[in-house]
């Protein structure tokens, strides 16, 4: 298991990269560049289509992080043997949640209203989406911080 240890830590800083730039690009540049160029219809249509296929890569993302982070807190660290390590499972675990139930209370309704043409309902989704994803940005912020920064503090 040793031996696996620095591809674990590898996976899961990619994992983790790949999921709060997702969200950091989405919700900086995506977001405004839809609203400033695209029609409601098409900007739901839009976000509908990007949504579906970044889900789809959070689902593993959040695999890869689980198995490599309960891994890695083990094999590397022999468990919460660090308050750093506690904070970044709790936030971690804080994460999971909150795109799990982003995802089957907002994007599912999301999708099947935009899908119905249900535009006004498609919008009032869309922005709680919003505001989960705006969420776990900061917490992925913080989780980076809190990695980096946790063991020097």
């Amino acid at each position: 298991m040793q031996m696996l240890i620095p591809y674990l830590a590898a996976l899961h800083g990619i994992a983790a990269t790949l999921w709060i730039g997702g969200m950091f690009f989405a919700y900086v540049a995506m977001r405004p560049a839809a609203v400033a160029t695209l029609e409601p219809p098409l900007r739901l249509k839009m976000f509908q289509a990007s949504f579906k296929r970044f889900f789809t890569w959070v689902w593993l993302f959040i695999a890869v992080l689980l198995i490599t982070g309960y891994s890695g807190l083990f094999a590397r660290f022999g468990g919460f043997s660090a308050g750093y390590l506690s904070l970044m499972h709790n936030i971690g675990l804080i994460m999971c949640v909150i795109f799990i139930g982003m995802f089957v209370a907002l994007y599912l309704p999301f999708s099947k209203a935009v899908d119905a043409g249900d535009l006004p309902k498609a919008a009032g989704l869309l922005g709680k989406i919003r505001w989960a994803v705006f969420t776990n940005l900061l917490l992925g912020i913080v989780i980076t911080f809190v990695g980096i920064a946790g063991p020097y503090l």
